[in-house]
C-alpha cells in the first residue's frame, strides 16, 4: 500500500512503533512467512480479474485466501482501476464491476504477528495497456536487481525513472515505496520512483521495505478524491480527550483488531451494524486526528496508471525479496 506524499517531503502521523518483543529468528520467520503467503495469493489473483466481476467479491476473495493460508490482511485489498492509482477498496454494498478493457491494479498485504508483506500486480484486459504494464514490471525488476545492503535509497528512483523514460512513460512522482515495521505499513522512510538528490538514507540491515513503481502516460502526479475515502488507520500519538463514549468504543475495537494497520468499514460491520453510524464515526475520528484517512488517489490528467510491488528484507549481506522467491538471486 503506497506512501502518498506532497512533493518529496513525508510526515506520517503513525510516528511510534508498537513495541512487542520478538527474537531475531521469530522476526525473520514471520516476515518470510508473510511473504510466502502474499506470493501464493498473488499467483491466484490474475485469474480472478475478469469482466463483470464485482470489486467487492474480488477483494473479499483475496482476503479470504490470505486467511486460508494462515495470514491476516495487513490492509484492505486495494483494487484500483484505470486512472485510479491507489487506496480504492470496495465498501459495503459496493456494486462496481470490472468492465471490458480495464487496467486493474491489485495491491494486497499480509501480516503474520504484525510483520508485513506488501505486494501488487497490474492486470490488463486490453491490448492498449500491454506496453505500460510491461514497462512497469521491468522497472520493478531492474530496481530490485540493483539493490544491496547499505545501498542508497534514492538509487531506486534513478533505475525506475530510466526504464520509464525508455518506454516513453512518466513515473508518478508523489507516490513512493516505503519502509515497513511491525504493525506499521508506512514506517517513516520513503523510496521515490524518480531520481532525487535528497539524502534519504540507506537500506538498513534488519529493515523491510516495499518497492513499488507507478508508471503512466499522463502527467505523473496523483490527486486525492476526497469524496471517496474507504481506508483508515489508527494514529498512535492521538489525544483521547474530545472523543465520545461511542467513539471511544470504536477506537478500542480498532486497536484490539488491527492495532495501527489500515482498516475499512467492511471489517467493522459485525461489531457496528448501523452502517451509516459507523461511517459517521470513522469520519469524525479522522477529523479529530484519531484516525488517518486515505482518500482514493487518481492520476491528475485522467490517464492510465500501472503498478507492481514487492517487499524486500535486508538481512546480513543480502536482500531477500519476500513476496517473490523467483526473483531472489
Amino acid at each position: 500500500m503506497v506512501s502518498w506524499i506532497t512533493i518529496l517531503f513525508y510526515a506520517h502521523p503513525n510516528i511510534f512503533r508498537v513495541v512487542l518483543k520478538t527474537s531475531d529468528a521469530e522476526f525473520m520467520e514471520a516476515y518470510l512467512r508473510a511473504g510466502e503467503i502474499a506470493y501464493r495469493v498473488k499467483k491466484s489473483v490474475a485469474s480472478l480479474v475478469k469482466p463483470s466481476t464485482r470489486l467487492l467479491d474480488l477483494a473479499e476473495r483475496v482476503e479470504e485466501l490470505i486467511r486460508s493460508f494462515g495470514g491476516e490482511p495487513a490492509f484492505p485489498t486495494n483494487i484500483s482501476v484505470n486512472e485510479i492509482a491507489a487506496h480504492d477498496t470496495p465498501y459495503v454494498g459496493d456494486s462496481r464491476v470490472i468492465t471490458e478493457d480495464s487496467l486493474v491494479k491489485i495491491d494486497l498485504g499480509v501480516h503474520v504477528d504484525g510483520f508485513i508483506a506488501d505486494t501488487a500486480i497490474t492486470v490488463t484486459l486490453s491490448d492498449k495497456a500491454i506496453k505500460l504494464v510491461e514497462a512497469t514490471e521491468e522497472a520493478l525488476h531492474k530496481a530490485l536487481t540493483s539493490l544491496s545492503p547499505g545501498a542508497p535509497i534514492n538509487a531506486v528512483g534513478r533505475v525506475v525513472e530510466a526504464v520509464a523514460k525508455k518506454y516513453g512513460f512518466n513515473v508518478i512522482k508523489n507516490l513512493t515505496g516505503h519502509s515497513l515495521d511491525r504493525y506499521l505499513i508506512h514506517a517513516g522512510e520513503v523510496i521515490p520512483n524518480h531520481f532525487t538528490r535528497l539524502a534519504l538514507g540507506k537500506l538498513s540491515k534488519g529493515r523491510a521495505y516495499a518497492i513499488e513503481p507507478f508508471l503512466t502516460p499522463g502527467k505523473g502526479y496523483v490527486e486525492e478524491v476526497r469524496s471517496s475515502t474507504y481506508i483508515y488507520a489508527l494514529n498512535t500519538g492521538f489525544k483521547n480527550k474530545h472523543v465520545t463514549e461511542e467513539e471511544s468504543l470504536l477506537i478500542k475495537t480498532i486497536y484490539g483488531k488491527f492495532k495501527t494497520l489500515p482498516l475499512c468499514e467492511r471489517w467493522l460491520v459485525k461489531e457496528f451494524s448501523d452502517l451509516s453510524r459507523l461511517r459517521a464515526l470513522l469520519q469524525s475520528l479522522a477529523r479529530k486526528s484519531v484516525l488517518t484517512a486515505y482518500p482514493v488517489l487518481k492520476e491528475v490528467s485522467g490517464n492510465l496508471v500501472a503498478q507492481f510491488e514487492e517487499t524486500i528484507l535486508v538481512s546480513g549481506d543480502r536482500v531477500i525479496i519476500t513476496t517473490n522467491p523467483e526473483l531472489n538471486k
